[in-house]
């Protein structure tokens, strides 16, 4: 059974282990925040990657129309040329030239074809990736505005956490409280337990005799001699 003493140390760990977490979660939310403003800045360079694509394949397919135009006028100038010659030489030299111009365009036309389809195929799985990386987005940017929510409500608990604090340690006497703060710079919470069956259940440790006895009487604080933890007393 816990004494006064113990109830007001109960209560003092409660609110601090309170204001310790109000503290620990403000100090995680720039992690947060961060964590997931990396995921959107991550979708946002997929959907430009994907639109970077189309666009490349867009300059390609220029590129290839431009240069079948410029072989197209020099098929035509061949042919004109041709319609000039005299000489069987010149003109046999002239069908070879035709030959091999209307075979690079029929190369480039081929290249035009396979790349319009690439490009359909592109521009559809692009859409649809688009489309997803919205999604998440939105579902990201929700999220953002929740840890603002949380930012703005745990900044909020924090001054009045600590003002419940202070009034319980302003209550406590000073002996007691330099003890709870010795115990507490050195565990993890709690630093409070019960002993009970002449174990301490904060380390699950046998206590001594002595140990036992002045924590069944509660006239003073009496800590766990295997692990430090303040005890009070559990039938």
């Amino acid at each position: 059974m816990a004494t006064d003493c113990t109830t007001s140390l109960l209560i003092l760990q409660d609110r601090d282990m309170n204001l310790q977490r109000i503290e620990r979660d403000l100090a995680h939310l720039p992690v947060e925040k961060a964590s997931t403003q990396k995921k959107m800045a991550d979708l946002e360079a997929e959907i430009t990657e994907g639109k970077q694509l189309v666009k490349e394949l867009e300059v390609r397919g220029k590129m290839i129309e431009t240069e079948m135009g410029d072989v197209e006028q020099q098929l035509l100038k061949y042919k004109n040329q041709q319609l000039l010659v005299k000489k069987n030489d010149e003109y046999q030299a002239l069908t070879h030239e035709i030959e091999l111009t209307q075979a690079k365009i029929s190369d480039l036309e081929e290249k035009e074809i396979e790349l319009l389809y690439e490009l359909d195929e592109v521009r559809k799985n692009q859409g649809e990736d688009e489309a997803v990386c919205c999604k998440r987005i939105e579902v990201e940017k929700r999220f953002l505005g929740r840890l603002d929510e949380k930012e703005a409500n745990l900044k909020s608990e924090i001054d009045t956490a600590r003002q419940a604090l202070a009034e319980v340690e302003a209550s406590i006497g000073k002996p007691m409280l330099s003890v709870y703060r010795r115990v507490s710079r050195g565990l993890k919470f709690p630093i409070i337990v019960a002993q009970k069956d002449a174990k301490c259940q904060g380390c699950h440790m046998r206590v001594s005799s002595s140990v036992e006895v002045e924590v069944m009487k509660g006239n003073e604080i009496t800590t766990c001699d295997n692990c430090g933890r303040i005890l009070y007393f559990d039938a």
